[in-house]
């Protein structure tokens, strides 16, 4: 399996993932949490996992590292400009800086491009990055960020797994902070317990070949993304 196939798959669980948010929100039905929510919903937890695992492997094949950073973060400012918009359009602004999966793959090279320095001044930068993506709220807040250098500064998989596996244990509310009754300490509450799916990613990390792919796919998620998130928002409007 190449990169190409993680890049698809990856963009194939974000979608169903939008979906479920955006067109099968449970505050749209009167019965409770929908099973085919649920499903895609867990489907979609495998989509962070490998963008966040191929961007790693951008970070070390990338050949301009700073091109490669600058042009992530404009297409974040660029995508969280079009979901504030339909944010005012709409007058639900709940998915600001929420639903912008671009943000922490941002904060995250960042992280690992100040890890890079030899002066320590930079590396104890990437502290106050991890509690700010948390502070901020951005889509996967610390998690995301720390998953990004645990890829990077571990590259062995089955150290990898063993990583989001203790990650889990402290961002997600079952079962630890359950038995103890912290629930509120936890990231990922009640139904968000479903984090736990985001394992099942390495299943295609195992099968990742290192290879490319015969297909150029550079540009494929800055399309894909913006372009996906905008059907489904025409979507919704038509629907609702």
């Amino acid at each position: 399996m190449n990169r190409n196939h993680i890049k698809f798959i990856a963009a194939f669980a974000m979608a169903l993932d939008h979906i479920a948010v955006i067109l099968f929100s449970p505050e749209n039905f009167d019965f409770g949490v929908p099973l085919g929510y649920t499903i895609l919903r867990i489907i979609g937890r495998i989509a962070f996992v490998l963008f966040a695992y191929m961007l790693v492997e951008g970070f070390f094949k990338t050949s301009n590292l700073k091109n490669y950073f600058f042009r992530l973060l404009i297409f974040a400012g660029v995508v969280e400009i079009f979901i504030i918009i339909i944010g005012i359009v709409s007058k639900d602004y709940s998915y600001i800086m929420k639903i912008n999966v671009i943000w922490p793959l941002v904060f995250g090279l960042g992280s690992l491009m100040l890890l890079r320095s030899e002066k320590i001044y930079f590396r104890l930068l990437v502290i106050p990055i991890v509690f700010l993506a948390e502070f901020i709220n951005i889509s996967y807040g610390a998690y995301g960020v720390l998953l990004i250098m645990i890829f990077a500064l571990y590259r062995n998989p089955i150290t990898q797994v063993l990583f989001l596996l203790g990650m889990n244990l402290l961002f997600i509310d079952f079962p630890l902070y359950q038995l103890v009754d912290l629930s509120g300490f936890a990231r990922y509450q009640g139904f968000m317990a479903i984090q736990w799916f985001s394992m099942l990613g390495f299943i295609f990390i195992f099968l990742y070949n290192g290879k490319k792919g015969k297909v150029n796919t550079k540009w494929f998620f800055y399309i894909f993304y913006p372009v996906h998130l905008g059907i489904i928002y025409g979507i919704y409007y038509l629907i609702s």
